[in-house]
């Protein structure tokens, strides 16, 4: 399978919240310069969008899940390196109940990390679906939208028009369990934007993936 065409199955596959249509060449203008102004100008409208999304509102546009997403960025809350031990060791230690209740809060306390959510969905199978369905649903929703935002963005396959993300954690569930990723061979800075180079499961083919984590990097050249 191309990688334009596994990219278009994801998309197709996750874009079903209301604003986000699943028509393939649909994309959003992601301009994080003014997403930050924004965000920083108007604080209480943009706590009115992350009070919607935390509640799963599929009535969000693509526009305001893109604000919610890079305006977190804005935010003094946003710590994109910010593990959960905790989580990890009640997994390795198979208390998957406990993990799960752990991976909620995280949902809470990182709002818009892709890896705490995914880890979320990926804990589900392991503890009862009855006790903890509407938890679930709402974190698979709110996953959904900001996967459907992130692709939107750009191609991924053309170094003009990279995805977009906020961390380097985003980046690679979007590379592992998004688009199912077999191998990473090698990663380069051209510019600003991070090139990818990568193998699928079945075939051995490279390809290359670009993605534009500007935000990441000057967090991390401000904080060492």
């Amino acid at each position: 399978m191309k990688l334009k065409h596994r990219i278009l199955l994801a998309l197709l596959t996750l874009m079903t919240f209301v604003g986000a249509r699943a028509e393939g060449d649909e994309r959003i203008d992601v301009d994080l310069n003014l997403i930050k102004v924004n965000v920083t100008m108007n604080p209480d409208h943009y706590r009115d969008l992350m009070d919607r999304y935390m509640k799963a509102d599929t009535t969000l546009r693509l526009d305001e899940v893109a604000t919610v997403y890079y305006g977190y960025a804005a935010t003094i809350d946003y710590a994109p390196d910010l593990t959960f031990p905790e989580i990890d060791e009640a997994i390795a230690d198979e208390n998957y109940a406990k993990a799960f209740q752990l991976s909620l809060d995280a949902s809470k306390e990182a709002p818009v990390s892709l890896p705490v959510l995914i880890n979320v969905i990926k804990l589900m199978p392991q503890i009862e679906l009855k006790d903890n369905l509407d938890a679930y649903l709402n974190v698979r929703q709110r996953l959904e939208m900001l996967v459907g935002t992130i692709l939107a963005s750009g191609t991924g396959i053309r170094r003009e028009l990279p995805f977009k993300v906020i961390s380097e954690g985003d980046m690679m569930v979007i590379l592992k369990d998004i688009l199912n990723v077999g191998e990473i061979v090698d990663r380069s800075k051209i510019g600003e934007i991070d090139a990818v180079k990568i193998t699928f499961p079945t075939n051995s083919r490279e390809h290359i993936l670009y993605f534009d984590d500007t935000i990441y990097d000057q967090y991390k050249k401000s904080n060492h």
